[in-house]
């Protein structure tokens, strides 16, 4: 669980993140929703730990590893996808060859596995970017615009490995401010305003 408490963010004495308080449960699937500008992607950053909070408490129930996309993920783009897979595989050195290939065969990529990154579509690259967040099966996924630039084919794909990631326990998060499926299976979604959650809705607790 990633407990936020009384949680703010002001960057150059302008209000971010407002007085957040919220628990993130191990295996469910929450959805941040909001107008472009309204806090999603902050919230997402001070999650993983790329920013801190100016004010509040952020209480992690055990040591997590993060899969993230945040915005545009930044490739070698003159580099293969497979190059740049095996590239980040090879910082911690947990997965090998065979969990790299298995990943680009769920999103669609083994084919064009050394091709250049700089000759992807968007779709292409987001794909990609799934790949590398979800490769390494990581405690936390956090995800902004996951769907974007998706086919429905791929998007379902994305939808039914976020289903299975909080099946086996991964708490994941979602950023999105248009429409999204109902097969991704949002357990808690969360509505933003000016830095804010103005509303609530949690299926697991209505039940």
């Amino acid at each position: 669980m990633i407990l936020l408490e009384q949680v703010s963010k002001e960057i150059k004495g302008k209000q971010i993140l407002s007085n957040i308080t919220h628990a993130f449960d191990d295996g469910t699937c929450t959805l941040l929703r909001g107008h472009n500008g309204c806090g999603k992607t902050m919230m997402l950053r001070t999650l993983c730990g790329l920013i801190k909070p100016t004010h509040g408490k952020i209480t992690f129930s055990r040591d997590y590893y993060y899969g993230v996309i945040i915005e545009n993920v930044s490739f070698f783009l003159y580099e293969t996808a497979e190059y740049n897979l095996r590239y980040l595989a090879n910082i911690r050195k947990q997965i090998g060859d065979d969990d790299i290939n298995r990943w680009l065969k769920k999103f669609n990529l083994y084919d064009v596995r050394k091709k250049k990154v700089r000759t992807f579509s968007l779709g292409m690259k987001q794909r990609l970017a799934l790949c590398q967040a979800f490769m390494e099966s990581p405690d936390i996924i956090l995800l902004d615009e996951p769907l974007n630039a998706l086919d429905g084919e791929n998007s379902e794909i994305t939808c039914a490995v976020v289903r299975q990631a909080t099946q086996d326990g991964k708490i994941v998060v979602v950023a999105a401010h248009g429409e999204i499926p109902g097969d991704l299976c949002v357990d808690v979604t969360l509505q933003m305003e000016n830095g804010q959650i103005v509303s609530c809705e949690d299926k697991l607790r209505s039940q």
